[in-house]
């Protein structure tokens, strides 16, 4: 060939390159116009005219998810504030994104939670990462049944009662540990100060220790342990895993975030623990929920035997589950009755009236549980003070119409805010009031509405600890007010009305000071 023929040749290959090189940016640019094109549509026919754009809610939520709206998290654990303004302006039914509705009607939440019982939502497989689903966590209703069945003897009323020994040990340790704070701290009048906000979270920390664990963690003698220092500095950050999937994960992995350190360390020492006592034999046995996880190893069926890798985790649970919840809120309990001065009052009297036997220091929970003031300034503050404010997650895994008015579409994400339902003005009056004769027959107050009343939740996933929680937070309140005389510091009242919510509810400044002092007669 010669050299006129070959670049003819190589001209037209060039030119034939360039061509198809043209055609395919032009498909490609086709392409992508094609497929924007199709994922507005879609998306404006979703906000627009989809099943959910009946729903009243933000403009931009019917784009984007709800952990995305400006300023929805800030300051951090805010978000909650946010979620009630919407409820505020837009009524029950909230759209909270493209494929998320909020819910607040109190039919609608039986619905869900009971009824249909729908399943758990997405953001639960979020927190099984790196580790086999909990009693908590898990989606699947059959695992659930199962591993409930398997653990409820654990929380049964006759069993809770053996473990009223370990709740009172606690409690006494928990007595002394205020003694020592008003005797370092009394003024003029006898008055000490103390943290009853902190002592409460120590109390129920060492509580679950000694119940769940069999050891106790000491914090109310000054103790540092990894149990309740790693439970405590995960909560944050198990929120931000909750409610960023993609960031959350890639924190969790992360050598500096200290979760994966932490969390082994965590898990070394249950496992010790718990192979201390498998090991022990009958000598290391001992009447406590360890025990009962420890004793399904030997059940029939097989699929009941827990392993020690699991017992560790759902030990862990109890302690997240059962501590900060319940003395966030006895703690909320306390503050509330320091604004109140007459319900103090009132509730001292009723405490008063109970009997103790000869020699006896603390009550027990036979004499607490039928008290009708008690039991009220327990609930209004469930009510009022709620610790989940951020709702339950839940998942439409059929098409349902919710109260026979509003259809929601299979796959769509149901937001289940118990919290506003206990704090809407259709069920409560004075609904943002404090009032404990709500739940006292024959007080002149309209009676509380219980089927807008969701403390523990309802249905299969209720709270399997409740009882538990009950009996302790009568306990810890009573113990106070019988024992004690308690003084509010009003710059600390001012403080504790800034609030924040890391999976639970509590105070911002994580403390609440009081001025106390041992009362000279108990009427």
């Amino acid at each position: 060939m010669d050299i006129t023929s070959l670049t003819n040749h190589l001209f037209e290959k060039i030119t034939s390159v360039s061509v198809d090189r043209c055609n395919l940016e032009k498909i490609g640019k086709v392409a992508v116009i094609t497929w924007a094109t199709y994922l507005v549509s879609s998306k404006l026919y979703d906000a627009f005219v989809g099943p959910l754009s009946g729903i009243p809610g933000p403009l931009g939520l019917k784009f984007y998810e709800m952990r995305y709206a400006p300023g929805v998290e800030s300051p951090p654990g805010t978000s909650w504030e946010k979620l009630k303004k919407w409820r505020n302006q837009y009524g029950d039914v909230v759209r909270l994104g493209p494929n998320r509705i909020g819910i607040s009607d109190k039919r609608m939440l039986r619905q869900i939670l009971l009824k249909d019982d729908l399943p758990k939502g997405p953001m639960y497989t979020r927190l099984q990462r790196r580790s086999p689903p909990t009693l908590f966590n898990t989606r699947e209703k059959a695992f659930h049944k199962q591993r409930r069945r398997v653990i409820s003897p654990a929380f049964s009323v006759k069993y809770l009662n053996s473990l009223e020994t370990y709740m009172r040990g606690t409690t006494q340790a928990f007595i002394e540990r205020i003694d020592r704070d008003i005797e370092q701290t009394q003024n003029d009048k006898g008055y000490g100060q103390v943290d009853i906000w902190i002592l409460l979270q120590y109390l129920a920390l060492d509580i679950i220790g000694e119940t769940a664990f069999g050891k106790t963690f000491h914090m109310l003698e000054g103790n540092d342990h990894i149990v309740p220092r790693t439970i405590s500095s995960n909560m944050e950050k198990s929120s931000y895993i909750v409610t960023h999937p993609i960031l959350g994960v890639l924190l969790m992995m992360l050598p500096f975030s200290g979760i994966l350190k932490a969390n082994d360390e965590l898990k070394a020492f249950m496992k010790k623990i718990i192979m201390e006592r498998l090991l022990g034999g009958e000598e290391a046995r001992r009447d406590d929920i360890l025990q009962i996880l420890i004793d399904t190893q030997h059940a029939n069926d097989t699929e009941d035997r827990l392993t020690a890798d699991t017992i560790a985790q759902e030990t862990v649970l109890f302690l997240v589950a059962g501590s900060e919840t319940t003395s966030n809120t006895t703690g909320f309990a306390m503050i509330e009755l320091m604004k109140n001065p007459q319900a103090f009052a009132k509730l001292q009297a009723e405490i008063d009236a109970v009997e103790f036997e000869e020699d006896q220091k603390l009550f027990h929970s036979e004499q607490l549980k039928h008290l009708p003031y008690l039991n009220a300034v327990i609930n209004e503050t469930l009510r009022l003070d709620s610790i989940a404010v951020g709702g339950a997650e839940r998942i439409a895994d059929r098409d349902v119409v919710l109260d026979g008015r509003v259809f929601v579409p299979k796959g769509v994400i149901l937001h289940a805010n118990i919290y506003h339902a206990q704090v809407d003005e259709k069920y409560w009056p004075e609904p943002e009031k404090w009032i404990p004769e709500r739940w006292i027959e024959n007080s002149g107050y309209p009676a509380a509405d219980q089927e807008a009343f969701f403390p523990f939740s309802v249905g299969s996933r209720n709270c399997i600890g409740k009882t538990f929680a009950q009996q302790e937070m009568r306990l810890s309140i009573a113990n106070l007010v019988k024992l004690y005389d308690i003084v509010a510091i009003p710059e600390e009242v001012a403080s504790a009305e800034e609030r924040r919510a890391f999976i639970t509810l509590a105070v911002k400044s994580n403390s609440y000071k009081v001025m106390m002092k041992r009362r000279t007669t108990t009427a």
